[in-house]
C-alpha cells in the first residue's frame, strides 16, 4: 500500500509546475551563490524583485502588488537595492506625489552581469542535458511565457 508521503511525491513529481518551480528555485540558488562573488550584499530576496524591475519604473505598490506581498514587505528589499546603488527612485511623470523605482545604471550593468552568469550556469547544464535538449527548453517554456502573459493582461470588459 501507498503510504501518503510517497502519494504527494508522486503527485509532485507528476506535474509541470511543481518540477518547473523546484528547477527554477534550485536555478535561481546556483546563479546568486555566483552573483554573490561580485556583489556580495546580492540577497536571494533582491532576485525577487528583478524580473519586475526595468529602466521605465515601477511604483511600490504596483511591486508589491506583483509579488503577492506587502508594501511594507518589499520597501526594505528595495530601500536595500537603493543603497546598493542598483536601483533608484524618480517622480512618476504621471503623478507628482508618486516615485517610480527603476534600475540604475549601476543596476543596468549588474543585471547585464547576473545575466551573463546565468548563461554560463545554463551552458555547463547544457553540456549534462545535451544543448539540443536546452534550446527546446528554452523555446518551449517562452511560448508558456507568452501564453501565460496573455493570460495575465486584463481585458476589456464590452
Amino acid at each position: 500500500m501507498v503510504g501518503v508521503d510517497e502519494e504527494l511525491e508522486a503527485a509532485k513529481a507528476a506535474s509541470v509546475s511543481q518540477v518547473l518551480f523546484r528547477s527554477a528555485r534550485l536555478l535561481n540558488d546556483a546563479g546568486m551563490d555566483r552573483v554573490q562573488l561580485q556583489y556580495p550584499g546580492a540577497r536571494r530576496a533582491h532576485s525577487q524583485l528583478f524580473p519586475h524591475l526595468d529602466s521605465t519604473g515601477v511604483r511600490l505598490t504596483e511591486l508589491a502588488r506583483t509579488l503577492g506581498i506587502s508594501k511594507q514587505a518589499v520597501a526594505p528589499l528595495v530601500n536595500e537595492l537603493e543603497a546598493m546603488g542598483m536601483v533608484e527612485r524618480v517622480p512618476d511623470p504621471n503623478d507628482g506625489r508618486a516615485r517610480l523605482i527603476r534600475y540604475s545604471t549601476r543596476g543596468q550593468q549588474g543585471l547585464l552581469h547576473g545575466l551573463a552568469t546565468l548563461r554560463s550556469l545554463e551552458a555547463e547544464l547544457a553540456g549534462e542535458v545535451g544543448a539540443e535538449r536546452m534550446a527546446r527548453l528554452h523555446a518551449d517554456l517562452t511560448v508558456l511565457l507568452r501564453v501565460l502573459e496573455r493570460r495575465r493582461e486584463p481585458t476589456l470588459d464590452p
